[in-house]
């Protein structure tokens, strides 16, 4: 028997729960037992694989055992073994302690608290549960020594509390009584041998006196019925006749609780009262889960801050249903998602409930009203404090969008207008309220977009989860709903609603958008992430992508083009070529109608560019040789650092295509930037396609700690600031240098990384651009940049730039980002030569058919002139102009050394005389 408890434990817990029920405290006390010994484990005939040890705290509050150890010892032996334990154990809770294997077969244990290595008797022998890590000095008399808070002896044991249990067998184990509560200080008679029924941390909490609240007695100090049992239904007291002593009378009530929800639940993010128990706490069920359910008090304190609701967590499939009035007793915690992997997602408060703790007071009760979601939610600040933790906040900040969700948690809340700002996305969306009136920052489209200062609070995510299930349909960013009710809850770092109703969807008719065709004389230069693309993609995803290419960007001249795996995609075994990968889009861009695309990338060494593994992702060029050209410079590997010379160009690249510092560590298992040159009406361009390090990693932006720590930053800014370094090189060469810097550089258009490479000059387009238009990813409802187009500023100056909306707002997508298009005016450069002709003109004569003055001008070529030229026609006079030819231009295809003779035509309505000059242009300078 436990040595702090000398008195029967059902006893102590009725004095305990009346004094509650004044709200006087009850004497603490310690109460943890051993309450399951199993050492048959994996011998013949063995359901269980493990010995195991079970503990269990049969007190009124929870124990810390950090320190402890559970020790065994043979059934005559002194010389003992050990498993040290740690944690806190809660009230009513269970603890598993699983020991060593035998040889044969059996189940594996429910999940163990700890794992040791003792070997136990399958019969006989001795268990301890002592109070520190030391080995058991006390040899085969260890009962009743001071270190030992439980004891038992089993079989043919020499020592144990009074007597031993009976002798266990390979299919059965001692478990105390009254599933753990029986406690008389006799092994002998708490203990039954039966089939072993491990129990873990995740076992309904057991409440020793089975859930029932003794009624007090309206005296002042209360003492509780010496009765076994308690009577479960109070007897009615009559109204007490007012007395002049100055001490009150209690007055009884059938549903004692020292708590209501809006008490649990408090005025800040973690309760106060985490790990207490609590005895029938009122509510009404709002909606009921597969393993819980939600109830909300209708009797509110009118304190904003505190909530109303919480989620009363069952293990399995609660007995309730929507609209009953129920007690709840179990112990309060806090949930964690993700447990040890969600340390950065903020905790929910809950009721665990205790094995039998739920009493159903009535049924068919309306439920509470639903806290409209409009104008009061916050639309701008995130959170702000005094704090990094949010959880560490004393109270409740209602301007903080986490805080104001915080204060709902549990609660029943509706949503008119809700308009979806992300598509669905595994049967969920992220919705803001009121049509969006209320939300800052709308995009055209529907959706919100982020910017420096606002990060959108007030989205909320709808999802599923109620039993029956209420699904989500398939929605577009602008697809809205007339009304969504639900119940906030907090999951997946991201504040939720579980719905219980949602109108039908109302389709906003949201369509692709299509560019403008680029003009003759403009270079159309794309960007596009085609989310791990490889050749055993369906031909869908490439035809998807093809008409994306042709239709919508209308056949850009150069794409950039990000995540191109090798041919066997995820597939690791070394394949790097992507030919295959390539040969498929650029045939299915042939078979949309589009231009014969030519390609240029390199190799990434295997594994080392991060992405899907085996993928090998990397970037690369796609052109249209009948519009532009690829100045390819031999040399460029997947490890040789490509580097810029002088040239007679001014500056040139060592190697083209080539890769920017590939062995660095900042691009260590991320993408390398490729860099190309290439020629479009007589000008160079140097294009640099990246795709920087991406977001994993970072804090979530709804998650506890605030402001999101964004830890991927580091890299990103050192890749950034490499390829600044690199474009600037560039510039010392040749400062007029034609630069693009394109690609999914994940990060938005205030970040760090992107101020780095507009500290070099380059211009980021996508500014250029309505602030609420500046977006090309859409995440967790929120529209952001993260793919970018920088230009240098004389070509920035001619440029018209384009976010595509082809795929992020849509559930149904061919990538998750969109294409972006920069349309560059770079008309053909014309160099005056007509100092390199001999020009001779004939005289004029009139027809009196084409009632024009026809002539012709002979030109005779220095031997070095050949090719197509541009006459212009200048300097005729007021009322005389050139027949066939707009604005007086012609054109001819000189051959060398050979004379070439062009007709002319005049209309003459003036009658005068018919005077002009000719300048020949061509687009060299033949020097």
């Amino acid at each position: 028997m436990n040595k702090k408890v000398e008195e029967s434990c059902k006893l102590k817990k009725l004095a305990a729960l009346c004094l509650m029920a004044w709200g006087i405290a009850a004497p603490a006390h310690s109460a943890v037992v051993i309450s399951q010994v199993y050492g048959g484990g994996g011998n013949s005939g063995a359901t269980l694989k493990n010995d195991f040890i079970e503990l269990f705290n049969a007190g009124d509050k929870p124990e810390v055992i950090d320190g402890w150890s559970v020790q065994y010892a043979s059934a005559t032996g002194g010389t003992w073994q050990k498993t040290p334990i740690n944690g806190v154990l809660l009230a009513g809770q269970y603890y598993l302690i699983q020991q060593a294997a035998g040889t044969g077969p059996g189940a594996n244990l429910p999940t163990p608290e700890v794992i040791g290595t003792l070997a136990m008797s399958g019969s006989a022998g001795k268990v301890a549960l002592v109070k520190n890590n030391s080995l058991l000095s006390c040899g085969t008399a260890c009962s009743s020594f001071a270190d030992v808070v439980d004891f038992v002896g089993f079989g043919t044991a020499s020592n144990a509390e009074t007597a031993p249990t009976a002798p266990l067998a390979n299919a059965t184990a001692a478990l105390r009584k009254n599933d753990g509560c029986t406690d008389s200080n006799n092994n002998s008679a708490d203990f039954t041998v039966t089939t072993p029924t491990p129990r873990n941390t995740a076992t309904l909490l057991k409440v020793c006196e089975g859930g029932t609240t003794p009624t007090p007695t309206p005296t002042p100090t209360p003492t509780p019925t010496p009765t076994p049992t308690p009577t479960p239904t109070p007897t009615p007291t009559p109204t007490p006749t007012p007395t002049p002593t100055p001490t009150p009378t209690p007055t009884p009530t059938p549903t004692p609780s020292a708590q209501r929800i809006h008490d649990i639940q408090g005025r800040a993010h973690r309760t106060a009262m985490e790990n207490s128990a609590v005895i029938n706490v009122p509510g009404i069920v709002t909606l009921v889960r597969s393993n819980g359910f939600y109830i909300q008090d209708t009797q509110p304190d009118n304190d904003p801050l505190t909530s109303e609701g919480i989620f009363v967590f069952v293990g399995s499939a609660p007995s309730v249903v929507v609209g009953d009035s129920v007690l709840v007793s179990g112990a309060v915690n806090e949930f964690r998602p993700g447990a040890a992997s969600g340390t950065n997602n903020l905790s929910t408060t809950q009721i665990k409930m205790a094995v039998g703790g739920v009493s159903k007071v009535s049924s068919g009760n309306a439920l509470p009203e639903a806290v409209i979601l409009a104008a009061n939610v916050p639309n701008q600040r995130m959170w702000q404090g005094n704090v990094s933790d949010v959880e560490l906040a004393t109270q409740l900040d209602l301007a903080n969008g986490l805080d104001f969700y915080e204060s709902l948690e549990g609660m029943r809340v509706q949503i008119d207008g809700a308009i979806a700002t992300g598509p669905t996305n595994r049967g969920e969306v992220f919705v803001v309220a009121n049509y969006g009136r209320d939300a800052s920052g709308r995009t055209p489209r529907g959706g919100v977009v982020v910017t420096e200062t606002d990060f959108n609070p007030e989205r909320i995510k709808l999802v599923p989860g109620a039993v029956p299930a209420v699904k989500v349909p398939v929605v577009n960013v602008g697809d809205w709903f007339s009304k969504a009710v639900g119940v906030v809850d907090y999951n997946f770092a991201n504040y939720t609603v579980v719905l219980s109703e949602l109108a039908d969807v109302v389709d906003s008719k949201l369509q692709p958008e299509v560019t403008t065709k680029q003009a003759a004389d403009e270079l159309a230069v794309a960007s596009f992430n085609v989310e791990n693309l490889d050749a055993k993609e369906g031909d869908a995803k490439f035809a998807r992508l093809a008409t994306q290419i042709v239709q919508n960007l209308q056949s850009p001249d150069i794409l950039g083009l990000m995540e191109i795996q090798d041919n066997n995609g995820a597939t690791s075994d070394g394949t790097v070529d992507p030919s295959q990968t390539l040969g498929k889009l650029t045939t299915a861009i042939k078979n949309a109608g589009g231009p014969a695309y030519q390609y240029r990338q390199i190799d990434p060494v295997d594994g080392q560019d991060g992405g899907e593994p085996g993928g090998n992702i990397r970037q690369v060029f796609l052109f249209n040789p009948a519009r532009v050209s690829f100045i390819d410079r031999t040399g460029g590997t997947s490890t040789k650092a490509v580097d810029v010379v002088t040239c007679t160009e001014l500056a040139c690249l060592t190697a083209s295509p080539g890769r920017i510092l590939p062995l660095d560590p900042a691009f260590s298992s991320s993408r390398k930037p490729l860099v190309g040159e290439f020629s479009f009406n007589g000008q160079k361009l140097f294009v640099i396609a990246n795709h920087f390090n991406s977001k994993g990693g970072d804090q979530p932006l709804s998650g506890r700690f605030q402001p999101a720590d964004r830890t991927s930053e580091v890299q990103r800014n050192k890749q950034a600031q490499i390829v600044a370094d690199f474009v600037s090189r560039i510039n010392v060469l040749d400062r007029n240098a034609n630069v693009l810097v394109l690609g999914d550089i994940n990060d938005y258009q205030f970040s760090t990384s992107v101020a780095k490479l507009k500290a070099v000059g380059l211009v980021d387009l996508v500014e250029n651009l309505p602030e609420n238009e500046r977006y090309t990813y859409v995440f967790e409802g929120n529209s952001q940049v993260l793919d970018h187009i920088f230009a240098s500023p004389a070509l920035a100056a001619r440029t018209t730039y384009d976010v595509v909306h082809v795929n992020s707002e849509f559930a149904d997508q061919a990538s998750d980002h969109e294409p972006e298009v920069a349309r560059i005016k770079l008309p053909l450069s014309w160099f005056d030569i007509s100092e390199r002709f001999v020009q001779q003109k004939s005289g004029l004569v009139y027809s009196a058919a084409s009632k024009t003055f026809n002539g012709s001008l002979t030109l005779a070529a220095q031997s070095v002139v050949s090719g197509a030229v541009r006459v212009q026609i200048k300097d005729l006079p007021a009322g005389v102009s050139l027949v066939g030819a707009e604005d007086g231009v012609l054109t001819a295809n000189i051959t060398a050394g050979a004379p070439n003779v062009l007709s002319l035509k005049f209309n003459n309505s003036a009658r005068v005389a018919i005077r002009f000059n000719a300048q020949i242009l061509a687009n060299k300078d033949f020097k």
